[in-house]
């Protein structure tokens, strides 16, 4: 279940290194040429991108400049490099720069991340909290004044060069394979008016392997150390630390910004497409001439042109190294301005291109698997603006897309349609198949499409009464999986369940109106999409076919209860619910993607538990979700929670535990809304929701179209939080997010206890015990008396606010407790005796 994932398929591994595409991450510091940049200057007017691109590809260690090195030193923010002793080269200048270098030897990198979240994250992957590793062999870019700053220390050291051709060979197939993506990145400097310097190294660790480490003030987080990685064959990029660097300015700006996206697309009779697309852009950051652009490794892009029809140079994917590919995907397009851009200047680039985005399932369903990376797009994070699609398709199948139709008609065996969005979008997208439709409501006008058969790959499972596990790659061949077809039993149709689910979706949305105010698009379009999972985009919902199944079809095909309960009774109102929470209002950056998420999740659960005959539905997920969290990772100690905090966002999906940003985000996400809710609920009031009723509000109002920060979701609580909310006398709420969002402790408490009269009345007193988190660790943890007999239910005793190991309380009581009770009312995520 999701909205929009933090990036796309294709930069998943960019994402999980750098948090959101790296390319992405500009900001306006302005810092100055390095001494190594003086003299023969670039025209970053006149020079040819390609020739540029070539010429810094074809770099090689200089052999006839080879040093000896002892103790050479650099520092980059918190990072020391010690290069303690063996052979170091240059690569020979272009045009006038000096942009790399080679060591091979014994060095030495340390580095203490200031936050404590960041030493925790190294933790994870290297034992202890900081980056102190010796390594063998180094590789490093960069525009900074690295290259001066080696010189000086060579002169002043009386360091001679040698020519050693043996040197330079060791060093020349690695450099060539590494030379594509920092090429492009050095590029981005040696073209721009206003560069940006940065320094990368690639370390050959002596215990850990090769790992990188980057400095670069193009990203939001200056400060990168990761390493690829692969899990039972799966690529991950493990993201050990990224923050802010000591002396970083003001929140940066990108160099560019969508204005407007125009997109003419034709899918062709075998789910081929070629489509043009028109981006207007605005200049944020002058200087720069190179544009990045996101866009499906399986689209091939033909031509880039100007608004004038003057062809772009452009570089896709194929100039890409191999280990670039692993640390970043590569769904990238460079495009190359005539010259860089100027203060204020608006520009379009009109791009075409070709491929297959479109899969087919079998059984006449189609798979959309390019959802975000279809076109060609910014790749900055949330940016809510208009979309204009017009889409061409064969006449058999129904295409559904994001935004109002305005238009539509038949000519021959094709179709075309026109969407157009009336109000800023943060995606666009589409869906098709040969579907059968059902009209729920018209006001808001809800449909919903589904494929008549299911399937191959869940067909097939319920076909062989296989039993539960991973379904079958729908990437996998058909043809492997086939079972004998002597009798096969009879299989259902998703289109069966249209009616009743459209009367769940209309009735979700009265539900979630009262909470979020009106639903925010004139429209909802429901549309079943072959495999386990779905989205929420501005009035389209992809919808698993799971969802459309029956509970005991689920079982046949695998699911077990808890995913049979999402599928049936979360998936399809979480994705609702992100009409609101995600389309509304979106991450302001990876680290805020566990709101949209946790919000998602919790209105889910309290419209489902709203249409259940017993109250404990919400509590069922809640201790199902604390199970999960709690869990032992595979081999070790720790707990799947301990994966990291929810602020790390999509880093938490890495090699060490791949179900970490699931359990996570969604998990204990749901938890900190239900946490908050609790806060902010009013028992003793006529209408005890009013407060966090008010803060949805208060939030999708001011807002709305806009990204919205962790930092602005605190802000908000602040202004709705009650007397018992201020638990440090500051009227913030730094304890709970430092609690729950930035660190991973989730407490354990129990209690002793001593009971005496008092009058006609007991006296309670005793401790309450906190263990598994630091000492300085708060919280109102509720405690309730109970004593044997039949219907006897707890009664409310206090709150006691934790602080540190142990906390003594004394309560009063009318009736005498056999046993006190913590939270029973599950208002904190906690475990307790």
């Amino acid at each position: 279940m999701q909205h929009k994932t933090p990036v796309s398929p294709g930069l998943l591994l960019l994402a999980a290194c750098f948090a959101v595409p790296f390319l992405a991450w500009f900001c306006s510091a302005q810092q100055p040429q390095s001494a190594a940049n003086a003299g023969n200057t670039l025209d970053s007017t006149t020079e040819s991108p390609r020739a540029l691109y070539q010429g810094l590809n074809e770099l090689r260690p200089d052999a006839a400049h080879v040093y000896t090195v002892h103790d050479l030193h650099l520092r980059r923010d918190v990072i020391s490099f010690t290069f303690t002793e063996g052979k170091l080269a240059l690569l020979p200048a272009i045009r006038g720069h000096l942009t790399g270098a080679v060591f091979t030897g014994r060095g030495h990198v340390l580095a203490t991340p200031r936050d404590p979240g960041e030493r925790r994250s190294l933790a994870q992957f290297v034992g202890v909290p900081l980056l102190d590793q010796t390594f063998s062999r180094a590789y490093l870019r960069f525009t900074d004044d690295t290259a001066s700053e080696i010189q000086e220390q060579l002169k002043s050291e009386g360091s001679e060069e040698a020519v050693d051709s043996r040197f330079a060979e060791s060093w020349n197939p690695a450099v060539a394979g590494l030379a594509p993506s920092q090429s492009l990145r050095i590029m981005l400097d040696l073209l721009s008016t206003d560069p940006l310097p940065f320094f990368y190294a690639m370390l050959v660790g002596d215990s850990v392997g090769a790992f990188d480490v980057m400095v670069d003030p193009r990203r939001e987080e200056e400060v990168a150390i990761g390493q690829p990685h692969f899990n039972n064959g799966v690529p991950f990029y493990d993201v050990w630390a990224s923050f802010r660097s000591e002396n970083a300015p003001p929140a940066p700006l990108e160099s560019f910004a969508p204005v407007d996206y125009r997109i003419d697309s034709t899918i062709a009779t075998d789910l081929s497409l070629e489509a043009k697309t028109v981006v207007h852009l605005k200049t944020v950051r002058p200087g720069d001439r190179l544009v990045p652009l996101e866009l499906s490794r399986k689209l091939a892009v033909e031509k880039i042109q100007s608004e004038n029809g003057q062809p772009l140079v452009f570089f896709q994917n194929e100039d890409l190294g191999r280990r670039d590919v692993l640390r970043r995907g590569n769904d990238v397009i460079f495009v190359a301005l005539v010259a860089p851009a100027q203060t204020g200047q608006s520009f379009s680039l009109e791009i075409s291109y070709h491929g297959n985005v479109i899969t087919d399932a079998g059984n006449g369903v189609e798979y959309v698997g390019e959802r975000e990376t279809w076109f060609p797009h910014l790749t900055a994070s949330e940016m809510f603006v208009p979309f204009d699609l017009i889409f061409r398709w064969p006449r058999r199948f129904t295409l559904v897309a994001t935004g109002t139709k305005i238009e539509s008609h038949e000519e021959g065996d094709t179709k075309t349609g026109h969407w157009r969005s009336g109000v800023p979008f943060c995606v666009a997208g589409f869906n098709m198949g040969e579907y059968k439709t059902e009209t729920a409501t018209e006001q808001p006008k809800i449909q919903l499409y589904a494929n008549k058969q299911l399937e191959e790959a869940i067909a097939l499972r319920l076909r062989a009464h296989e039993p539960p596990g991973a379904l079958p790659s729908l990437e996998g061949s058909p043809s492997d999986l086939v079972p004998d077809s002597t009798s096969q039993p009879l299989l259902p149709s998703p289109a069966a369940a249209l009616k009743q689910l459209g009367r769940k979706v209309f009735d979700s949305i009265h539900f979630y109106e009262k909470m979020n105010g009106p639903f925010p698009f004139d429209h909802l379009d429901v549309a079943q999409i072959p495999g386990s999972f779905g989205q929420g985009w501005p009035g389209l919902v992809y919808l698993s076919t799971f969802a459309f199944l029956p509970a005991e079809e689920q079982e046949r095909a695998g699911l077990q209860q808890w995913e049979q309960s999402e599928a049936r009774d979360l998936m399809p109102f979480h994705e609702v619910a992100h009409q609101w929470w995600g389309n509304v209002v979106g991450p302001g950056s990876y680290r805020d993607t566990w709101m949209e998420e946790g919000m998602a999740n919790y209105l889910a659960l309290l419209y489902s538990q709203s249409q259940k005959s017993t109250s404990d539905y919400l509590t069922e997920w809640l201790e199902h979700y604390r199970t999960v969290l709690l869990t032992k990772v595979p081999g070790s100690t720790e707990t799947i929670n301990d994966a990291g905090a929810l602020s790390l966002g999509l880093r938490l999906r890495s090699s060490k535990t791949p179900e970490a940003y699931r359990a996570i985000i969604y998990g204990k996400g749901t938890w900190v809304m239900h946490m908050l809710h609790e806060m902010l609920r009013d028992p003793t009031a006529k209408d005890g929701e009013a407060r966090f009723r008010e803060l949805l509000h208060s939030i999708l109002t001011k807002y709305k179209y806009r990204a919205f920060t962790t930092q602005d979701l605190q802000r908000e609580i602040e202004r709705q939080m009650t007397a018992d909310m201020d638990l440090e006398g500051t009227r913030r709420m730094d304890w709970f997010f430092d609690e729950w969002v930035k660190e991973t402790g989730i407490p354990h408490y129990a209690l002793k206890f001593d009971v005496k009269p008092h009058g006609n009345e007991f006296v309670v007193t005793g401790r309450l015990e906190q263990r598994g988190v630091d000492d300085l660790f708060t919280a109102p943890v509720p405690i309730y008396a109970s004593r044997p007999g039949p219907g006897s239910k707890p009664l409310r005793l206090g709150v006691v606010i934790t602080k540190g190991p142990e906390t003594r309380f004394r309560f009063t009581s009318r009736i005498r407790p056999t046993h006190l009770v913590i939270d029973p009312h599950l208002t904190i995520l906690c475990q307790t005796n």
